[in-house]
């Protein structure tokens, strides 16, 4: 039974080695590839991710991060928005994660989703 396991451990260790290391580092870096496409929203993607987070109202985009002073300082990307009811509270939504904030230009900024 020592033997079995023993030549067994030798076989999956030399397994290990005989892989290329070529194709490891490939993989790896075809998987960055991906996520770092997917990750930059652009304002319409945003805007759908605001209608799935509230369908009971409407978004009126309002700018981008350049448009707003204290985003430009927190080093934040993204696109605002303001929702078609009566409030001065809009939503930022980052074009890097995807997160999404309440938003005031004087400074408030709080993760929703």
């Amino acid at each position: 039974m020592k033997k079995t396991a023993l030549i067994l451990s030798i076989l999956i260790g030399g397994l290990a080695f005989i892989t290329p290391l070529e194709k490891v580092i490939f993989a790896q870096e075809k998987n960055t590839k991906k996520v770092e496409q997917s990750m930059n929203l652009t304002q319409d993607d945003a805007k759908k991710l605001l209608i799935d987070f509230n369908n009971k109202v409407d978004y009126i985009y309002q700018g981008t991060h350049n448009d707003f002073k204290y985003l430009q300082e927190k080093g934040l990307k993204g696109f605002v928005f303001l929702p078609d009811v009566e409030t001065d509270i809009g939503y930022f939504v980052d074009e890097n994660t995807s997160h999404i904030y309440a938003f005031h230009p004087s400074g408030y900024l709080e993760l929703e989703k």
